[in-house]
């Protein structure tokens, strides 16, 4: 009894057709419906009711050729429900509609629904019977639009013939390919690259396909000692790889003498030579597709070819308007045919214009463009790039899969194997220069750019390697090298420069903590200047930790017998998060740039992946010359310089003044200002004079140091006038005495009403 209510069941379970049409009946278009059977089992024959204009609808058909009532085919596959039924219109259906599939001729036309893959868009629903649902929608509303010819929106864009599905394919940049296009007929030859699978005897579409990739190159079509078209390199029973050609073709003007613009769509039912040569007719190329394939059959005239080498052909077509996704209206069609030239043989294409020619689908060649569309990002300025470690090679990385051109790689070290667990580059770069290998990379992205090998700090001191360092075109430069000496011989080789942007990017705690400074206009702020803001602003305890803590700083690895490597213990998730959040921050400093400096830092969750990033902007330094010094000057950033200004006004009777911190520079001449320290509650002040207290001084001092991880100092002290007068005797007496107390240089800063001066007895003085 139990089985044969088990039969019953499975007896009773609808067929995947069934479903499909006990579902339709619930869609408001649906008029009739039933299973037939098809070529590959059951399947739902659906009649939907096509909405159209009144005028349209009493005559039962549409200006268009859509009826008023449509028949619609869904055949479920053999992998159904883990594959969308497939759908094809009545056999006589207008086939000169955009969103229709590639089918040959004797085949139904099969309109394209989605927007992408019909299989994801079928199982993104939770039921198999809402999938269902929305498919047979997406045929009423394709239907809708193809009843008024709304399928095609010139707002949107012409949308290009449907080749996604196609096997065969040319590879090639389309910006080159219409920039050949003129309103003059044409055609010319690029060399390619040709792939064929399949058997000798297996043509095209059946049982054989091509892959033809060229660069653009023009090349001359002659089979001679010297050229090499046409020549296999490789084979083995099924397969071959050889040089090719591909034929871009362009179509004469209008007997007007018009440019021809072809503003019909054509069914992509291209089988044979002679339906290549009547779609040529079609749009105007006639006469270059038989310059081209006579040409070719000349220069093959006298050679044997082993086997069957495909070929390309692109057909270039001007549309009433842009391309979907393009600002160009040249369309490319291209197609492939196989060229054979055996023993004795009279033609190279032996079938005449029955030769199988197959539609193929347009690669984009990997370019700049192409990364920069997928991206959909703006365009950005070429940078040059300093330091090619872990940091350097994953923004340059970063920076050319997004199409930024990287004009410039700079680094003197060779990857070793340690270097493998974080770096953009892999194993079998170690022993190599890492500039270099990245620069390979980076070409196999379409890239191009100037490699220096030599020490950056003295590379960048002369102007010679400094040109191949920082290419003019370079208006970003970024340095990830972490070296203070890099960074200052930076700043001294762009002086000149006002419109390059420097950056600067780091790592601190093991990766936790990440950073970049931006330069403002004309480097002012620098990266030096906002290094030393950083410093001094931390004021996360987390943060400070991770940055100052030598626990979680640079460490010794061993790396061999007997050799250690001075880094930072993190692994490369850690790193490539942080590094892919900076190339976010260098990206939105280069689309949005400021005037100002910024920092931008961030810290990663100690247990967690989760990365918090704050931004602040710096305005320009104060730069004032240093009095008595040789060439110094003193940089005070804006918001001390605002302090100073406000504590002189609040003691407007009375001196008044304090203690000065900050970094200084011997190679670039510079003492740098990022804080202040209060006078001590026993300094003195009178309308003639200030004198500083000494009460814990000392012990803020050194604690000020500690808080900064050590990075920061007592770099002198200011004091303000009540009139606008310079430096006193009594001034220069107390820069002397500062010379002496304090390692040089020791900067005495006065600020009067008007202005700020800086005096030291650096080299004499007064």
């Amino acid at each position: 009894m139990l089985a044969r209510m088990a039969v019953s069941v499975v007896e009773a379970t609808p067929s995947p057709a069934d479903m499909l049409l006990r579902v339709a009946q619930s869609h408001p278009e649906f008029v009739s419906g039933e299973v037939v059977d098809g070529a590959f089992g059951p399947e739902a024959l659906i009649e939907l009711r096509v909405e159209m204009p009144i005028d349209m609808k009493d005559d039962g058909i549409s200006a268009s050729g859509v009826k008023t009532v449509e028949p619609v085919r869904f055949r479920p596959t053999a992998r159904f429900p883990w594959q969308a039924p497939r759908v094809a219109l009545r056999d006589d259906f207008p086939r000169n509609f955009p969103h229709l599939l590639p089918s040959a001729k004797g085949q139904p036309p099969k309109p394209c629904l989605v927007e992408g893959d019909p299989d994801e868009f079928f199982l993104q629903f939770g039921l198999v019977e809402y999938g269902m649902f929305h498919l047979v929608e997406q045929a009423a509303s394709w239907l809708r639009k193809a009843a008024v010819n709304n399928l095609n929106d010139p707002a949107h864009g012409w949308e290009p013939m449907l080749r996604s599905s196609i096997s065969d394919m040319i590879e090639l940049d389309a910006v080159a390919a219409r920039g050949l296009v003129n309103d003059k007929a044409g055609w010319t030859i690029w060399k390619a690259s040709a792939f064929r699978r399949g058997a000798i005897d297996a043509i095209l579409g059946a049982g054989a396909t091509a892959y033809l990739e060229s660069d653009g190159q023009r090349t001359p079509l002659g089979v001679t000692k010297d050229n090499d078209l046409f020549n296999i390199s490789s084979r083995n029973a099924d397969d071959i790889l050889a040089t090719s050609v591909v034929g871009i073709i362009w179509p004469d003007k209008l007997p007007t003498g018009a440019r021809r613009v072809s503003d019909k769509y054509w069914p992509e039912d291209v089988a044979t030579l002679g339906d290549l040569r009547g779609r040529a007719d079609d749009l105007g190329c006639a006469r270059g597709l038989k310059t081209f394939l006579d040409s070719v059959e000349r220069s093959l005239k006298k050679w044997k070819l082993p086997r069957p080498i495909p070929i390309g052909i692109v057909l270039c077509v001007h549309r009433p308007f842009h391309l979907v996704g393009s600002n160009s209206d040249i369309e490319l069609l291209p197609y492939v045919i196989d060229v054979r030239a055996p023993a004795g043989h009279t033609t190279v294409f032996a079938a005449g214009d029955d030769e199988p020619v197959v539609p193929a689908q347009h690669v984009q060649t990997l370019t700049e463009d192409l990364l920069l569309g997928v991206a959909g990002l703006p365009e950005r300025t070429p940078i040059a790039m300093l330091g090619c470690g872990s940091v350097g090679s994953k923004l340059a990385m970063h920076a050319a899969r997004s199409g930024q051109p990287v004009a410039a790689l700079s680094d003197h070290s060779v990857m070793r194997p340690h270097n493998v667990a974080r770096h953009a580059l892999g194993g079998k770069s170690v022993g190599w220069s890492k500039a270099r290998k990245l620069a390979e990379e980076l070409e196999a992205l379409g890239q191009s750019p100037q490699v220096f090998l030599d020490d950056l700090p003295f590379g960048l001191c002369d102007p010679k390697a400094r040109d191949n360092i920082l290419p003019r075109k370079a208006t970003a430069i970024v340095n990830s090298t972490a070296s203070l000496t890099v960074r200052e011989a930076l700043i001294e080789a762009t002086a000149h420069r006002p419109r390059a942007t420097q950056f600067e990017a780091g790592l601190f705690g093991r990766g936790r903590v990440g950073y970049l400074l931006a330069s403002g206009t004309g480097g002012n702020p620098n990266p030096a200047d906002l290094m030393a803001t950083m410093y001094a602003s931390v004021d996360d305890a987390e943060t400070r930790a991770l940055m100052f803590d030598p626990d979680e700083g640079l460490t010794q690895i061993q790396i061999g017998q007997g050799c250690a490597s001075l880094t930072m213990r993190m692994d490369d998730a850690r790193l490539s998060m942080m590094t892919a959040g900076i190339s976010l921050e260098l990206g939105r400093a280069l689309d949005v740039p400021s005037k100002n400096g910024t920092i931008a830092i961030a810290k990663m969750g100690k247990d967690v992946p989760d990365v918090i990033w704050h931004r602040t902007e710096v305005g320009p330094f104060e730069v004032v010359s240093i009095e008595g010094s040789d060439g110094w000057t003193l940089r005070v950033a804006s918001a001390v310089a605002d302090r100073i200004r406000s504590d002189a006004r609040a003691f407007r009777a009375v001196e008044t003044g304090g203690v000065m911190v900050g970094l200084s520079s011997a190679r670039l001449k510079t003492v740098t200002v990022v804080d202040l320290i209060e006078a001590p509650s026993d300094s003195t002040r009178s309308a003639t004079k200030f004198v500083l207290g000494t009460q814990g001084l000392h012990a803020t001092i050194l604690a000020r140091h500690h808080a900064s991880g050590g990075t920061l100092f007592d770099v002198g002290t200011w004091h303000s006038h009540l009139l606008d007068h310079g430096p006193s005797g009594l001034d220069w007496a107390t820069a002397a005495e500062l010379a002496a107390e304090r390692a040089p240089p020791s900067v005495l800063l006065i600020t009067t009403p008007k202005r700020f001066h800086a005096l030291t007895t650096i080299s004499g003085g007064k």
